[in-house]
């Protein structure tokens, strides 16, 4: 949903809930134009549980509050956008950072327009942003592979530089070449987006916010089961995760002990709640909670959800013991 406000005018609510996006709990990015909004749609990853999954899909919102839809983009990563609408890589990341000759080759990209038009084109380069800045469109792309700086025990740091391309003002053409244009070179530091010291803006839900009921999908019986069981396989065996080299078993982080699984509630409301024993909380346990469906009963995957949870005990990135309830802190 979306509330467009404009000087002089009542605020206009739309929604759209029963947007098909797949049974798979999309990334959703949203990027402010010149000429409204755009709500990006991504798969979180490619054939999650094995479901049948969409390709990415993008609206368009108009400051009037007209939606315009593209469905089924395939393999696409936002890039920004200008003038000319909303700019997609096609098949971003297929690089190895240390073979020159990937850098090198043609890239797609794809342009889609507040009025339902696409327009691909070509660049000879990899693509990193678009953006629009002092009255001028710009694409800024990857110069040549990263320099890498190897240090010594197999691995290495890198070092990527950037250059950017003034886009014409009007329409774009089929193919843009690197060698062809005056290219200025630029820090990752000064192209929007990708700043260190960027804050996103966040409105805050208010309690007399504007509300709009989710439409839920039609998940099959196996598959909602599935999902509960991907993510208790992820934490069924944290006492004795790790093997070593002598065969011998330790658990997901020191001093982890005495793991229990509890599924709670229906769907789409399910939730697996994984607790244990920790040095953290001698008096107590530790517990973490994961949603298993989004609101509108899609499955919400949770690929590394163990090795998270471990980074945040090795390096106690953890809650006061204060915060318990009822010997219980949840992290």
């Amino acid at each position: 949903m979306a509330v467009t406000q404009q000087s002089g005018k009542s605020d206009q609510l739309v929604s759209w809930p029963d947007l098909p996006i797949g049974l798979v709990n999309p990334h959703v990015t949203v990027v402010s134009a010149f000429d409204g909004a755009w709500v990006l749609y991504s798969p979180m990853r490619e054939n999650a549980d094995q479901l049948p999954q969409n390709g990415a899909t993008a609206l368009h919102i108009s400051p009037e509050g007209d939606l315009t839809p593209f469905f089924d983009l395939v393999h696409v990563t936002h890039l920004g956008t200008t003038r000319h609408g909303l700019w997609l890589s096609v098949r971003q990341w297929d690089a190895n950072v240390d073979v020159e000759a990937d850098w090198l080759v043609d890239r797609t990209l794809l342009i889609l327009s507040a009025d339902g038009g696409t327009h691909h084109m070509i660049i000879d380069r990899m693509p990193a942003a678009a953006f629009e800045k002092d009255r001028g469109a710009h694409l800024v792309v990857y110069t040549s592979a990263p320099n890498a700086l190897r240090d010594g025990h197999g691995g290495a740091s890198y070092t990527y530089r950037f250059s950017q391309i003034d886009l014409p003002s009007g329409d774009l053409p089929s193919r843009l070449c690197f060698t062809e244009h005056e290219r200025i070179p630029v820090e990752e530091d000064q192209i929007p987006g990708r700043s260190r010291h960027e804050e996103a803006r966040v409105n805050p839900i208010t309690p007399d916010g504007p509300r709009v009921s989710w439409t839920l999908v039609n998940l099959p019986f196996d598959q909602k089961k599935a999902a509960v069981d991907a993510i208790r396989a992820e934490f069924a065996h944290l006492d004795a995760y790790w093997t070593a080299p002598s065969g011998a078993k330790t658990p997901l982080s020191d001093g982890l002990s005495s793991t229990r699984l509890d599924v709670v509630d229906d769907w789409p409301n399910t939730r697996v709640e994984v607790s244990f024993a920790h040095p953290h909380y001698p008096e107590g346990r530790l517990r973490r909670t994961y949603r298993v469906f989004d609101s509108a009963g899609r499955i919400r995957p949770t690929d590394f959800a163990a090795i998270h949870l471990m980074e945040d005990l090795d390096t106690r990135d953890l809650p006061l013991i204060t915060n318990a309830h009822n010997n219980i802190l949840d992290i």
